[in-house]
């Protein structure tokens, strides 16, 4: 007798998706009798969907299976509600009975590493444990690599059989820490929204290449695709498929995760086995055809990320994928995607992130799902340093609160809720107004704004003809506009936006709190000045990677990324403090407290050496520094300004007196003719005297002018 198969996903405490004619299948002994039904009961939670509703038997129907055993069969639409139901199909002498199940909302969560983390190594840990336990949030989940325990061999064909796949409620709190925490936050802000019961498919796997996540068929049918991949050197077929290199065996080393950290900087990609081309589609995508979803979202391309053009064309290949296996009500299924953190993705190259994230934001209009994406390089890339696969700043801790953007667009986007935002904000034009650019925006909600607490405007880069793209000034109009310009560039050609690597200074959020995707009004190749944070005198610490070393990214000890002063002291004593009330220009001023500063001058300095800061320094574009003083004491001092480039070449200035008056007053020095190379500069310090050996000064908004690019 052939054995009722039915798909692995099928289970108590499963969720439907609502307005859906949801397709249920199998497998019998040929051309017998398959029974279905469905019964209903009540909740005791009505929602208006449900106040009329039938309980008991609500539909049932009988076929016969098909000569090879297949029978199929549609439910009726069926609103969302807390009500459980209960199905059971009858065929061959077997009877199937799945119970306490909902129609409510589902969804499907798949990508690497960062959708993959779990709760419990974030911020959302703490949110999780508040789910009550009657809450009708669900969630269903498999073996992190797909594969049964103690197997480390991937099917060259897709499979139907899941690995561990089980369904999770909240009466097991400690199982929903071990799920993808974008997931479980997601969930639960979609849940606080809509109050219907929702479930999520979460399917992520860290360390996963989007070629992995593609069906066998499109990858040979694509010659960009599949010559991709064999450059990459992860190309296999049959004749050597679950083949590891002979010569480093990396994928044993990744999967007793004791492996040392490769170099991200190098363009060869350790091969992983779950890395094969179609190995997740194969067990964690195949599995689910006719799973019927309002949506999925999806963080991936951390292991692509030097690949922007394949990238874009391989994301749109799996949107057509994700259109044709999936069920969805009426309007189709949405597509909710992230940019990808900010990281050392290049020790030399300072916008290679940029230029991955900006071939994400160009493809959403080009995918096959209506999509959205969202921002996250304003949050913090704090992490958790250990052993395992979570251990680094490419997968910082902080989740919920890009979990929430992703919910607010799924508001907008799939249920169409006013005033909720469909995408990023982004910017939609520019027009050219004397010697400014002013620039228009959309998915804004209520309008472009300033991050909360900030009062100025920074992360804008502006170009001439010649195309060297500095560090600009901006101002937003009536939370409506962006107006950008530079004092010296009369006539502007392009502008960008947090075109870098690491852009956390940059402040413009939509009025939802969704950063500003990133962007450049053109892609012409140009030159880039790199930011500098410190120059604003606003903040004293912020997150560096501090090694330039390429071949070790995840570093112990005193090496490892994480929070670093901008600002040190090289001789005598002092102190930085923030002050907020007293300031040039932003949020704040540095106030320096000093002593022993007669006799051996007081040297302070920003630090130039950190590796996500791309030294050395590169000042060759100005003729003049400038900075703004506060003198408190009723004392001339005086301020030099001293040089070194990676020739070991010194110099410093003359000295420049600070006046004896309270109030601000700026003070300027020569660049241009100094003895050093101002493109490789190693240290810039100020050298303060004061007669009396102690005491107080403010320093704020560091400025270079005299813009030379010749």
């Amino acid at each position: 007798m052939t054995k009722l198969s039915l798909p692995a996903w099928y289970g108590d405490k499963m969720v439907l998706q609502q307005q859906v004619r949801t397709r249920i299948y199998g497998h019998t002994a040929p051309s017998s009798e398959v029974r279905l039904s469905l019964e209903r009961f009540p909740s005791g939670r009505l929602l208006a969907s449900t106040q009329e509703a039938e309980y008991g038997l609500i539909f049932q129907e009988s076929d016969y299976a098909e000569a090879d055993g297949f029978f199929e069969f549609r439910l009726p639409m069926i609103e969302a509600s807390y009500d459980t139901f209960r199905l059971s199909i009858e065929a061959g002498g077997e009877r199937r009975v799945f119970q306490n199940i909902y129609f409510g909302e589902v969804w499907l969560a798949a990508g690497g590493s960062n959708m993959a983390m779990p709760a419990a190594y974030t911020d959302v840990a703490a949110k999780a444990k508040q789910i009550s336990p009657d809450s009708g949030l669900r969630f269903f989940t498999q073996n992190e690599f797909g594969l049964a325990a103690g197997n480390k061999q991937y099917s060259y064909q897709p499979q139907g059989r899941i690995y561990g796949g089980h369904w999770i409620d909240a009466t097991e709190p400690d199982k929903i820490q071990g799920l993808s925490a974008l997931a479980v936050a997601f969930a639960m802000d979609i849940q606080a929204e809509l109050n219907v019961p929702v479930a999520v498919f979460s399917l992520a796997c860290p360390v996963s290449m989007i070629h992995s996540w593609l069906p066998r068929s499109v990858i040979e049918e694509d010659v960009l695709i599949s010559n991709h991949i064999r450059e990459i050197h992860h190309y296999r077929d049959e004749d050597n498929w679950n083949e590891l290199p002979a010569e480093d065996r990396s994928d044993e080393r990744f999967l007793n995760r004791t492996a040392t950290s490769r170099d991200e900087a190098a363009e060869d990609i350790l091969f992983h086995l779950h890395n094969q081309p179609a190995a997740l589609f194969n067990h964690k995508l195949a599995p689910y055809t006719s799973l019927g979803l309002r949506g999925v979202i999806w963080y991936q391309g951390e292991e692509d990320v030097q690949y922007p053009d394949y990238y874009r064309r391989a994301l749109r290949y799996l949107t057509a994928v994700l259109k044709e296996m999936f069920q969805s009500p009426v309007s189709g299924i949405y597509f909710i995607y992230s940019q990808i953190t900010p990281r050392l993705s290049s020790v030399q190259d300072p916008s290679r992130l940029a230029y991955f994230n900006e071939a994400l934001t160009a493809v959403r209009r080009q995918l096959e799902l209506r999509s959205g994406i969202v921002t996250n390089y304003d949050l913090p890339l704090t992490f958790q340093p250990g052993k395992g696969l979570y251990n680094s700043p490419d997968t910082p801790r902080a989740k919920q609160e890009l979990a929430r953007r992703m919910a607010l667009v799924a508001l907008g986007l799939a249920y169409k809720q006013d005033n909720m935002p469909t995408s990023a904000p982004e910017c939609i034009g520019a027009e050219l107004v004397g010697n400014k650019l002013l620039l228009n925006f959309e998915n804004a909600g209520q309008g472009i704004r300033l991050r909360a607490g900030e009062t100025q405007v920074k992360g804008f880069s502006i170009c001439n003809q010649d195309r060297h793209y500095v560090l600009a000034e901006a101002k937003e109009l009536y939370q409506l506009r962006v107006i950008v310009w530079h004092d010296e560039i009369n006539n502007p050609l392009s502008c960008a936006y947090a075109f870098w690597n690491f852009n956390q200074e940059a402040n413009l959020v939509s009025s939802q709190g969704i950063p500003l995707l990133p962007f450049r009004l053109d892609r012409e190749q140009a030159n880039w000045e790199k930011p500098r944070q410190w120059a604003a005198c606003d903040a004293l610490e912020a997150f560096r990677f501090p090694i330039t070393d390429p071949r070790s990214p995840r570093m112990g000890g005193k090496a490892t990324p994480g929070i670093y002063p901008l600002w040190t002291f090289t001789n005598g004593r002092g102190r930085f403090n923030l002050e907020k009330e007293n300031k040039r220009q932003g949020t704040a001023s540095i106030l320096i407290s000093y002593s022993k500063a007669d006799e051996r001058p007081l040297r302070f300095g920003p630090v130039l050496d950190y590796a996500s800061d791309y030294p050395p320094l590169d000042l060759h574009l100005w003729e003049e520094l400038h900075c703004a003083v506060f003198n408190t004491e009723h004392r001339v001092k005086t301020l030099s300004l001293d040089l070194s480039d990676a020739n070991g070449r010194k110099t410093v200035s003359a000295a420049q007196e600070i006046k004896d008056i309270l109030s601000w007053q700026k003070i300027s020095f020569k660049l241009k003719d100094a003895p050093v190379d101002l493109m490789r500069l190693t240290k810039l310090e100020f050298v303060l005297q004061d007669p009396d050996a102690e005491g107080l000064i403010y320093l704020d908004q560091i400025e270079f002018t005299g813009y030379t690019p010749f």
